[in-house]
């Protein structure tokens, strides 16, 4: 049986980038989107990215922070100052301390790979909407953009 998420009347239709410097997740999270009505545009390179965000508008990024090359975190840094209110779903393989503290300052939520495409599609609808509830998170009712990003250990 197919969760909610994956119901027709749980379709969206936004433009999402996507960046990932694994072109098996990148085409991984492109599929699952698109699936889901959502307008994507995959990148694995943190300049292309910054690039097509100043040409083009986003209603959503979501972003790799790769602990080693820290390209995600430029990216996020990037963004922020080309397009101030576009949203951001971090996540990462390697919840180091940096990357956490990071992420708490600058997206709207963080997810820790692996995870689950239905709370990658919950998380992108609520990011989409203004915050992620409570129960995704544990943290706070909210996360809106001036507070800290809730950190989502995946499950599944």
């Amino acid at each position: 049986m197919l969760s909610d998420v994956y119901r027709p009347e749980a379709r969206a239709s936004c433009d999402i980038l996507v960046f990932d410097g694994e072109p098996v997740i990148l085409d991984l999270l492109t599929a699952v989107l698109d699936r889901q009505g959502y307008r994507v545009t995959p990148t694995p390179l943190w300049e292309e990215a910054v690039q097509l965000v100043s040409t083009r508008s986003y209603g959503l990024a979501i972003a790799d922070l790769d602990l080693r090359r820290k390209d995600g975190c430029r990216l996020v840094t990037a963004l922020k100052r080309v397009s101030p209110g576009i949203p951001i779903v971090a996540m990462t393989a390697y919840p180091a301390e940096e990357i956490v503290a990071f992420a708490e300052k600058h997206v709207e939520a963080f997810l820790v790979k692996p995870f689950g495409m239905d709370e990658l599609l919950k998380v992108v609808r609520a990011a989409l909407n203004g915050g992620v509830p409570s129960h995704m998170n544990g943290m706070s009712s909210l996360a809106p953009r001036q507070q800290s990003a809730p950190v989502l250990a995946a499950s599944g």
